[in-house]
């Protein structure tokens, strides 16, 4: 997304002058199958990581304060440090488990802020905004839908681009899920990827493991399958491949990336060459700060013409005063 489009505030629909900001919020009504129907007929699809910083955006403020807050337990403060490489299950998790409801409508308006943004890149006509405006006539007065309704339907046009693990580039998601994840939710985590991970690896899934870091054929793979497990570990490290039978954490994380069902996913070339050159994280914080800077500018405005007004009121009362007491006077 240029610098030139981040500024941009307005949008021509049939020669009329629509404000973004106001379009976009408009959008927030329409129900995330619309949205999904919508997209898919368009085929635009959107990686995973723009949904991470839409939600790490959504629940940022909520631990703005978190080292003074109560709310947070020592554990938690250590951990969220790493809050700004949270993978989409960490960040679900936290919101989840300490109250931080994901705001459906703040997602939605974030997320059409940056369709409308990069609407031409997208392939996206202006017009096509205009049937999208009659459809939030359509349920404006329907109730905001719950973020997991949301989420099944999202799920169809959302994807993980190779290189990338649950929103993260996978050294990233690494480091942070072994650094502020515990053991049990490592196991949850595997489970959200149909992985099962156990206590101990036999010695098959050693093998398993092995093989496939080292990217050996059959005739490599049964030649260490002659050797005991202790030389097996010792041959892998020697290969700088750290894999033990017993799983540490920093393993567990390893048997999810290997074991995961490995499908391969479309490529979407023209979805990763639009986001690609953005920094979505360092966008969406500076519309926070301009929505920030909008409440205090309203709230300013507010102030001054509240004050305005309060002058008037004194003004005239001591005009009535003044001529009263002059009546009384003469």
């Amino acid at each position: 997304m240029a610098g030139k489009k981040k500024s941009e505030d307005f949008i021509f629909l049939y020669n009329k002058k629509e404000k973004i900001s106001k379009l976009v919020k408009d959008f927030t009504v329409i129900p995330s199958h619309e949205i999904v129907k919508y997209l898919l007929n368009k085929e635009i699809y959107l990686p995973n990581y723009l949904h991470k910083a839409l939600i790490r955006k959504n629940i940022a403020p909520a631990i703005a304060d978190a080292d003074s807050s109560n709310k947070f337990s020592d554990e938690m403060k250590f951990r969220l440090r790493w809050f700004d490489k949270f993978t989409i299950f960490q960040l679900e998790r936290l919101a989840l488990g300490y109250q931080l409801p994901i705001n459906v409508t703040e997602y939605k308006k974030d997320f059409w802020d940056i369709i409308v943004r990069n609407r031409s890149e997208l392939g996206i006509n202006n017009l096509e905004f205009v049937k999208l405006q009659n459809l939030t006539l359509k349920y404006a007065r329907e109730p905001q839908e719950s973020y997991d309704a949301m989420m099944e339907e999202f799920r169809q046009v959302y994807f993980e681009p190779d290189g990338y693990f649950d929103g993260t580039l996978i050294e990233d998601a690494k480091e942070v899920l072994s650094n502020a994840t515990t053991l049990t939710e490592i196991r949850d985590l595997g489970k959200r990827y149909n992985v099962e991970i156990p206590r101990r690896i036999n010695k098959k899934q050693l093998i398993d493991i092995v093989s496939l870091k080292l990217g050996f054929d059959e005739e490599k793979r049964e030649e260490i399958a002659k050797k005991s497990i202790l030389e097996i570990e010792r041959y892998a490290k020697r290969r700088k491949v750290n894999v033990s039978i017993e799983l540490k954490k920093d393993d567990m994380i390893e048997y999810i990336l290997i074991k995961m069902p490995q499908t391969v996913a479309p490529k979407y070339t023209n979805s990763l060459k639009v986001f690609a050159g953005m920094n979505i994280e360092e966008y969406l914080y500076n519309l926070k700060f301009q929505e920030i800077a909008s409440v205090v500018s309203d709230k300013r405005k507010k102030r001054v013409r509240t004050g305005f007004l309060v002058l008037i009121a004194i003004v005239v009362v001591a005009a009535v005063g003044y001529l009263i007491y002059t009546n009384f006077i003469v």
